[in-house]
């Protein structure tokens, strides 16, 4: 080795040996000093990043935690206050038990309802003062609440709180749409007077179909009826169309004619390979107006929602219809439509046509009514789709005479929620109620017998003369009306026959201009002989000063009242029907087959609904009479029934959260593991390094003295 003093390199190769020793000791000192293993980003470039993210997570999980255990704090604050809640109506339910009881009077019964009626503020103030965080949680406004329970967007649990107040509880459902059955083909057959047509007791408006459109109908109940919107929708649905194969220039023909009448739009679908590639040009190629979709038996149902009528035909190469002919099917408005030329596994030619229905939607959730008004008649609302539904969860017959009573129904003539009713002894209004009342476990309907009188009073004053308590004789009762040569309104007259309902069974109510007497015992019995005198004053100058007496038979479905001086007869008919209430809160539904006559059958087709919301609120029960009680029962079931609802969503959602808030310790325990492992030092292993690292300290200074010192060397050499 050459000997030189310019360069030392051993002292360059000590130092540099020192200058890492001391970084070294100087890492493994700032480890053991902060604990962690990545102090900078040089450290671990890669490592920072991937513990940076998992930081993130940890520190989602940890807060989506505490997200989990707020909502279970407020699901719990509402379960504890429905608890409440439900022993209120538990005990209103044992008043109610109670006051059915013969054995109480007038005024034990209005001591008992006293102390229902405060149960009832007392739950409304539950439902309106349970809150949490300042959200009232019982009264309807909460909504749903949707609960981070993730540590990534959009990792949500939702809750929904239904309102759980006197008014809300006890109805049969929380929706509020009646959809009409299909309206008449031929528009320009339906004329409606100002006053035909009630919806909540407000007039529709007059409607003539040679110049008015289906738009303009809708849009006369939207601008005439507060609280309701009225839309338009139809549906043409079961259609068979084979395997939807459309080619060698066959096609489908889709006329979509406006509710507005302004036109026509025709589709032409075509080149279709199969039944689903169908379905989507039908919405492609309409550009939404129409909707298709196959149904679980595999037919064709096309729908739009403006009240459109839709015409669909199937066309030849040759733009020539095929040979079609449509077959009606058990469901009202299903058809199998088929060509029956065609070779077995070729597609089906089509060619059907539906028109618009009427969709009413209470805007507040409140239940949706529709009955005639003063000039209108059933015919009226049928020729609307719809049918009277004055009363919510209970669906009254058209009135029977002594000779529909005795028609019997035939084999599919009628069927109450989906149930057909078949049965030979129907050839009397009992046979008729208890035939119904035999699918009542299937179809959660019982049936009644009811009578209805109708007295037009054409918006006049009047007064009742000869009133008097020996001469007025209902269902074998002699009543007093309090109306004895005095001048009343028919208000006045209806509240004299309600006074007196727990005797005669009669009660009373207003339609329009009529006064409606309806009894559930199945008739309405007037003596005979019995003087109901009417004198009439008022607008209508036909009848001004005449007097209207009854004349009843002794048998017999048909009464009339006739204007004496006038010479005018006033429509009031006495017959007895059937009257169908549900017994499970559900929805009723009514379809009669395709030769049942209403007339004969005692019941017209009711309203399809998507559930409508009826019945009695729990804020309008009293138990002040035995039958209020008996009512009451059932009201009150209802409102536990969605107390109990309600409670077992809650709880669900509770447990749900609960194993949510498991999984998220566990995920989260996990990946604290892993970000350990790559940000935390291992002291075991610093300390060792620093150990070695002061070892390595003292002897690199040591050797940097000695190799400063080598260069001495030439010193000796000089001087020998």
């Amino acid at each position: 080795m050459p000997l030189v003093i310019n360069t030392n390199t051993q002292s360059l190769n000590a130092q540099r040996q020192l200058v890492n020793s001391g970084n070294q000791l100087a890492t493994a000192m700032e480890r053991l000093s902060s604990g962690k293993r990545i102090n900078t980003a040089a450290d671990d470039a890669a490592g920072l990043a991937i513990s940076n993210r998992m930081t993130s997570q940890s520190r989602g999980l940890e807060q989506a935690v505490r997200n989990a255990n707020d909502g279970i704090s407020l699901i719990q604050t509402a379960e504890g206050a429905l608890d409440e809640s439900t022993n209120i109506l538990q005990r209103m339910r044992e008043l109610s038990i109670q006051s059915a009881n013969g054995i109480y009077d007038d005024q034990n019964r209005a001591t008992l309802d006293a102390e229902v009626q405060q149960l009832i503020l007392e739950l409304d103030r539950i439902a309106n003062s349970t809150t949490f965080n300042g959200q009232t949680l019982l009264d309807g406004s909460l909504g749903s609440v949707e609960l981070q329970v993730g540590a990534q967007a959009n990792e949500t649990i939702e809750i929904s709180i239904q309102a759980m107040d006197a008014q809300t509880l006890g109805m049969g459902s929380v929706s509020v749409d009646l959809l009409g059955a299909e309206i008449t083909a031929d528009l320009t057959a339906i004329t409606l007077n100002e006053s035909d047509v009630l919806i909540n007791g407000q007039s529709i408006g007059s409607f003539i179909g040679t110049t008015d459109t289906f738009q303009d109908l809708i849009d006369n109940i939207d601008d005439s009826v507060l609280g309701v919107d009225a839309s338009g929708f139809t549906s043409l649905e079961g259609i068979t169309v084979g395997d939807g194969v459309l080619e060698n220039g066959n096609k489908m023909q889709i006329t979509v004619q406006s509710a507005d009448g302004s036109g026509n739009n025709v589709f032409n679908i075509t080149d279709t390979k199969s039944m689903s590639e169908l379905v989507d040009k039908i919405s492609d190629a309409t550009g939404g107006i129409l909707s298709a979709d196959i149904d679980d038996s595999g037919q064709l149902v096309i729908t739009n929602n403006s009240g459109s009528s839709i015409v669909v035909r199937a066309l030849a190469a040759n733009n020539l219809p095929s040979a079609v002919s449509a077959q009606l099917v058990e469901q009202a408005t299903g058809f199998n439509v088929y060509d029956p030329t065609a070779a077995a596994g070729t597609a089906q030619a089509i060619e059907d046509s539906a028109e618009g229905q009427i969709i009413l939607t209470s805007v507040h959730g409140d239940p949706i009514t529709v009955e005639r008004g003063a000039t209108g008649t059933l015919q009226t609302l049928q020729d609307l789709g719809f049918r009277e539904s004055a009363e919510e969860g209970v669906i009254s017959g058209v009135g029977l005479g002594s000779a529909a009573s005795a028609t019997a129904w035939n084999v599919g003539d009628i069927s109450v929620n989906g149930i057909s009713i078949d049965n030979d002894d129907t050839d009397t209004l009992q046979g008729k109620i208890d035939a119904i009342n035999e699918q009542s476990e299937d179809t959660g309907v019982v049936a009644n017998a009811f009578a209805s009188m109708t007295m037009d009073l054409s918006n006049a004053n009047l007064s009742l003369g000869n009133t008097t308590a020996d001469t007025l004789v209902i269902n074998g009762v002699s009543i007093d009306l309090g109306l004895v040569d005095s001048q009343a309104t028919s208000i006045d007259i209806v509240n004299g026959f309600n006074s007196n309902t727990d005797l005669t069974g009669v009660t009373a109510r207003l339609s329009g201009t009529r006064i409606v007497l309806e009894s559930d015992q199945g008739s309405i019995r007037i003596a005979a002989g019995t003087a109901l005198a009417v004198d009439v004053f008022g607008a209508n100058g036909a009848l001004a000063g005449a007097q209207i007496s009854s004349y009843f038979a002794a048998t017999g479905g048909g009464v009339t009242l006739e204007a004496v001086a006038a010479n005018t007869q006033l429509a009031l008919t006495i017959e007895a029907g059937i009257k169908l209430t549900s017994t499970n809160g559900n929805p009723i539904s009514v379809e009669l087959g395709d030769n049942a006559n209403p007339a004969t059958i005692g019941i017209i087709e009711a309203n399809s609904t998507a559930g409508g919301r009826f019945g009695t609120a729990i804020a309008s029960v009293s138990i002040d009479t035995a039958a209020n009680a008996q009512k009451a029962i059932g009201v009150i079931d209802r409102g536990l029934e969605a107390i109990n609802t309600v409670r077992a969503q809650l709880g669900a959602a509770n447990n749900r959260l609960d194993f949510t808030i498991n999984n998220l310790l566990s995920v989260n325990e996990n990946t604290l593991s892993a970000r350990s492992r790559i940000m935390d030092a291992d002291f075991a292993a610093e300390t060792a390094q620093l150990s070695r690292t002061q070892v390595l300290q003292q002897a690199s200074q040591a050797m940097l003295a000695q190799a400063n010192a080598s260069s001495q060397q030439v010193l000796q050499l000089l001087q020998g």
